[in-house]
């Protein structure tokens, strides 16, 4: 009975003693500026590639966060795939290139399709 009052006494200071040490140090660094979340990523950025100005087109669009997925996804629908198929390939595509903007609380998906 001792040795299980011990063992228990010597697992609260060891976690308490943890969490004042995470505390600790957690709380001593600095906070991060704009500066430094710079985001400069290529696939992050790039230039609208297209002759309609009001995104008004005559046979299929398809806008993700990255250029190479709105390609995939362009590329399925020119290759008479369904909307459904390239908004998935879309969504997928965008999954591994911004993965942290398509987990919990992240993007959305968007298919709109106008007859």
């Amino acid at each position: 009975r001792r040795t299980v009052i011990l063992v228990l006494a010597l697992v609260t200071v060891l976690v308490v003693s943890g969490v004042i040490a995470g505390l600790v140090y957690g709380l001593k660094r600095p906070f991060p500026t704009a500066d430094i979340e710079f985001c400069g990523a290529s696939h992050e950025t790039y230039n609208i590639t297209g002759s309609s100005i009001l995104g008004k087109y005559s046979r299929a669009a398809v806008a993700v966060d990255s250029a190479e997925c709105s390609k995939i996804g362009r590329h399925i629908l020119e290759k008479n795939g369904t909307t459904m198929d390239a908004a998935l390939a879309a969504a997928i595509c965008n999954g591994v290139m911004n993965a942290h903007s398509m987990g919990i609380g992240g993007g959305t998906t968007i298919l709109i399709y106008s007859k």
